[in-house]
């Protein structure tokens, strides 16, 4: 199977996808006693919901939509998984999210040994937890203390030797499709099913809550209103142990209740606003002033900046869109200032850490003459100077515009 959404430059997890996967496990199941296995891969550069994809593909509606779809594509991967004969995901690009989610309920994963690619179960990063199945079968491969504080609590982010080396993906290959082919030809003849439903299979680490771990949780989580952290703990904790359509479903109820939390838009304001400095293209307007560089290094860890910038990338304020292609090619993130010479990020500084104090002193700023991309001031407030996450970047936050 190959997913290519018609179109896009990479496939979303959306109703097309839904319609479309639905009709191909219809041929398959029709098919059964003629079928060996199944590789499923995509035909874009990324495998599903990489960052690569042009914005304005998307609509804020659709968007919203996709969770509309949380049940209907959680049954559909667990119908895949459960088809009786093996089923391999050759990943031939990055999947973040519900696409490394069906990624998981795939029996094996083969990935292509390429630094740039990267495999996340990054919800958390928006303040909400994997609903497709992806906290379950976390759990079910690595345990529950493992899950929660290195893959699914943070939202980390894996390249594809980290990847291997975690086990999130079974194999690195130049062709990733045909070593996905080799192994679905040397599994037995036969009825196939996912390891951890295979008799005798046990929980890494038991299926009881391991000791300390939710005083551990509550400490990461302390001073943030975000719930994600705490409601991956719960639904690790409940599904270790429970039969598996009852632990799908306590995941997609704890996703769904986490939707409705206050926090939400801001930190998807966050994401596309990430998003949008990643995928903006090197050429902008002259800044009319004169040119200048500073360099300031994160100071926080965000699962979404991860995904889209390397993880000791340094934001870099300049006063001239000229260097902007240079501070990319250095793996830095660029903030350019328009007009004047006050930093932006060291003006946040000063005036921190008490949210209130960074936003008036970031509206000060701009009513003295400063410009500066909304977007990247966003994600450089966030970033290199503290301001919280959930509250969607000082400009959004304050009210500064």
């Amino acid at each position: 199977m190959t997913l290519d959404d018609p179109g896009r430059t990479a496939n979303m997890l959306n109703q097309r996808h839904h319609d479309g996967l639905g009709a191909c496990l219809d041929d398959l199941t029709s098919q059964l006693g003629r079928l060996r296995g199944v590789i499923l891969t995509s035909a874009k550069r990324s495998f599903i919901a990489g960052p690569d994809f042009v914005p304005g593909e998307i609509t804020p509606d659709e968007a919203a939509g996709t969770y509309n779809l949380l049940t209907p594509l959680r049954d559909q991967a667990r119908r895949l998984e459960t088809l009786g004969r093996p089923v391999a995901a050759a990943l031939n690009g990055s999947a973040l999210g519900g696409g490394f989610e069906l990624a998981l309920a795939c029996h094996y994963r083969v990935g292509p040994n390429d630094p740039s690619v990267v495999w996340a179960l990054a919800e958390t990063g928006m303040g909400i937890i994997p609903g497709g199945g992806g906290t379950v079968r976390a759990t079910r491969m690595f345990g529950i203390a493992a899950t929660v504080l290195d893959i699914v609590g943070p939202g980390t982010a894996y390249h594809p030797a980290q990847a291997l080396a975690a086990g999130l993906v079974d194999e690195l290959a130049d062709d990733v499709v045909a070593a996905a082919r080799a192994w679905v030809l040397a599994q037995q003849a036969g009825h196939f099913v996912q390891r951890w439903e295979r008799p005798g299979y046990e929980v890494p680490g038991g299926t009881a809550e391991p000791p300390g771990l939710a005083d551990e949780v509550g400490r990461r989580s302390a001073g943030s209103p975000v719930r994600a952290l705490a409601a991956v703990l719960e639904v690790a904790a409940r599904s270790a142990a429970a039969p598996l359509d009852e632990a799908f479903e306590c995941e997609t109820a704890a996703c769904r209740a986490l939707l409705s939390a206050p926090e939400i838009p801001d930190l998807a304001h966050l994401f596309f606003a990430m998003r949008a400095v990643a995928t903006a293209p090197a050429g902008c307007p002259p800044a009319g002033s004169q040119a200048g560089m500073r360099e300031f290094p994160q100071i926080v860890v965000n699962p979404l900046a991860a995904v889209f910038f390397a993880p000791d990338a340094p934001i870099v304020e300049i006063t001239d869109a000229d260097l902007v292609p240079e501070v990319r090619a250095k793996g830095g993130i660029p903030v350019l200032i328009r007009r004047g010479h006050v930093s932006f990020v060291q003006t946040l500084l000063d005036a921190g850490p008490d949210p209130a104090a960074m936003a008036a002193a970031a509206r000060r700023a701009l009513d003295n003459g400063l410009q500066i991309d909304p977007a990247a001031a966003d994600v450089a407030s966030v970033l290199a100077a503290g301001f919280p996450a959930w509250t969607g970047g000082v400009l959004h936050a304050g009210g500064v515009r």
